[in-house]
């Protein structure tokens, strides 16, 4: 499915707001004069703002933020208006850099040891993810994948100059198989963590890796509009040790988690232990956002994976992320690794505890995860956070 691709340059600016109110919309049509469109582009969580000479601003109602091209002026005006927080550029994100498509042998470590590591069981009253909606937020999907169940509308393109969800990179066709790939997959190895989710694809990214926040934010309210509960977002961007967590990403965490939506990601592949550890990456950093680290098969930290070195970007939990077997565009399988494999695994067992119990949600969905989590002698929380998820 192609998303409406309402702006046709990049929006320079994100706004965030204070609150969570109606007048927000109003706010931006006076300061930039301009008007909502009608019809179908204006989806119920988002407003979007257009003058004669374009779209200028799309707000997003229950994320309490905008993306907007401003000028000077206009970002002088906003600035000392009491309803706006503050005001921060649009950034690139991308794919973790490091070690993730670096291809290992298909058959190098059993997939039922990953799943041994995890606590994940099959068969009998097992949960399977079923009428749970988990968004995976990366290149797309190849839609015609044998072991991935793609419902018609459930998989959107954001990213302007690739207007299908049709992977072309094939991180997120994994990363999508990590999470829903089938319990009986062609392969005849299960890979999949819950089945049996509805699946949703938001491609932010594109062929090279690459996306911006505008994309990604709108992908979001996107999901969240779809009634996802759980978010997984493989993506991010260096982020020096002190250096502070991207507050609007902090901002829409917080508050979906109020709201009941859980989002996971993926800490960084930066380090290169035992010499190096760097800090955990954006948008991974932000409190409200579940940061997941990777281990190897045998419980030791991959070597590439990012940690809690400055006090400010926290590892929450941890999963396997070492040669792992997924879904690839074709139609086959393949085995990369990365924090970015890892982070399924934690989204991909959040919609298991969903499943068993649908009242845990958002912030109590988080304190599930990690009170279950499994410590290992031996791993510090700043490496592993609680320790490694555990499927109820």
């Amino acid at each position: 499915m192609t998303n409406d691709a309402l702006i046709p340059t990049r929006p320079t600016h994100i706004i965030l707001f204070r609150y969570l109110m109606p007048g927000n919309v109003r706010l931006l049509t006076e300061v930039l004069q301009a008007q909502p469109l009608p019809g179908p582009s204006a989806r119920s969580s988002r407003a979007v703002l257009s003058t004669a000479s374009g779209v200028q601003a799309q707000v997003y109602r229950s994320l309490g933020v905008a993306t907007a091209t401003l000028d000077a002026r206009q970002v002088s005006e906003l600035q000392v208006l009491g309803d706006v927080l503050a005001i921060f550029p649009n950034q690139e994100r991308r794919i973790p850099e490091g070690p993730e498509l670096q291809a290992t042998q298909v058959n190098a470590v059993p997939t039922e040891d990953t799943f041994a590591q995890i606590g994940l069981q099959s068969g009998g009253d097992a949960p399977t993810g079923r009428g749970v909606k988990v968004a995976v937020l990366d290149t797309g999907v190849d839609l015609s994948h044998p072991d991935l169940t793609v419902l018609p509308g459930n998989a959107v393109s954001f990213v302007a100059s690739e207007p299908t969800a049709d992977d072309l990179h094939g991180h997120g066709t994994h990363c999508a198989g990590v999470v829903a790939g089938s319990a009986t997959p062609a392969s005849g190895r299960r890979y999949g963590v819950a089945p049996d989710v509805t699946l949703l694809v938001a491609k932010v990214l594109d062929a090279s890796g690459f996306g911006t926040d505008d994309q990604i934010i709108d992908a979001i309210d996107w999901a969240v509009d779809q009634g996802a509960e759980i978010l997984s977002m493989s993506l991010g961007s260096v982020r020096g040790a002190g250096v502070p967590y991207n507050a609007p990403y902090e901002l829409i965490a917080r508050r979906l988690l109020d709201q009941g939506v859980l989002m996971v990601a993926a800490t960084g592949n930066d380090s290169h232990r035992p010499t190096w550890t760097a800090p955990v990456q954006d948008p991974a950093a932000c409190p409200s956002i579940l940061g997941v680290a990777a281990v190897d098969h045998r419980d030791r930290v991959a070597s590439f994976s990012c940690g809690n070195v400055d006090g400010i970007g926290a590892v929450d939990l941890a999963a396997p992320g070492v040669g792992i077997l997924s879904a690839w565009p074709g139609g086959g399988v393949h085995r990369i690794s990365g924090t970015s494999m890892a982070t399924p695994h934690v989204a991909g067992v959040a919609a298991l505890y969903a499943e068993r119990n649908p009242a845990l949600s958002g912030r109590a969905l988080w304190s599930a995860l990690t009170g279950r989590a499994r410590a290992v002698p031996g791993l510090a929380p700043a490496d592993v956070g609680a320790g490694i998820v555990q499927a109820p």
